[in-house]
C-alpha cells in the first residue's frame, strides 16, 4: 500500500523532546529501536495515518488528541464511528489507547513521545465484544483509501496451550 504523498517529507521539523522523563523511556533507546536517527533526516510520520486496531482509543487523551484522525476511526462493536474504549471497574481497556501513543504521541512534553509523533492515528474498536470473522474482515479494511497502515496487536489470551489466528475474512 503507497503512503500519503507527503508522508516522506524530509525537512519535517525535529526536535529532541523536552520531557524530564526522556532518558527513562528505554523502548525509545536500544539501539534498533531508537527512533532519533530519522527524526533528524526529517521523519516524524508527518502525513501517514495509522489505524489501531484493537479495544478502542481514548482520542481526549493529551498526548493524542492534536493527532486524532476520525476518518480513521470506527466502533465495530457499538457499530457507531466513535472508538473511545468502554469503561469498566478494572480500567481493562487501555491496550489500544496505549499502542496509540507508542505510535502517534505528540511531542508535547508531557508524557511520552510517539515513534511516529506527527502521524495521524484513528482507532478500530472490535475487540471488546463478540470478535467475529466479520467484524475482524471489516476492521482490516475500513477506509483502505484513507488508512496507510492497520495495527493489530491483538491475539487469543496467552494460556500456554490456546494458537489462534484470523479468521477466513481477514485473511
Amino acid at each position: 500500500l503507497p503512503l500519503s504523498a507527503n508522508a516522506t517529507r524530509p525537512g519535517d521539523v525535529y526536535a529532541m523532546p523536552k520531557d524530564p522523563m526522556w532518558r527513562q523511556m528505554w523502548y525509545h533507546h536500544r539501539r534498533y529501536q531508537d527512533p532519533t536517527p530519522v527524526w533528524r533526516r526529517g521523519f516524524t510520520g508527518r502525513g501517514v495515518v495509522v489505524s489501531i486496531l484493537d479495544d478502542g482509543i481514548d482520542y481526549t487523551h493529551p498526548d493524542l488528541k492534536a493527532n486524532y484522525d476520525p476518518k480513521a476511526s470506527y466502533d465495530y462493536n457499538a457499530i457507531d464511528p466513535d472508538p473511545m474504549p468502554r469503561a469498566t471497574r478494572n480500567d481493562e481497556n487501555r491496550h489500544g489507547t496505549r499502542c496509540a501513543g507508542e505510535v502517534s504521541a505528540t511531542m508535547n512534553d508531557l508524557c511520552v513521545v510517539g515513534a511516529a509523533y506527527n502521524s495521524s492515528i484513528g482507532g478500530i474498536r472490535m475487540l471488546d465484544g463478540s470478535v467475529t470473522d466479520t467484524v475482524e474482515g471489516n476492521s482490516l479494511s475500513f477506509a483502505p483509501e484513507h488508512i496507510d497502515i492497520y495495527s493489530s496487536s491483538w491475539g487469543p489470551d496467552d494460556d500456554g496451550v490456546t494458537v489462534d489466528g484470523p479468521a477466513r475474512q481477514a485473511q
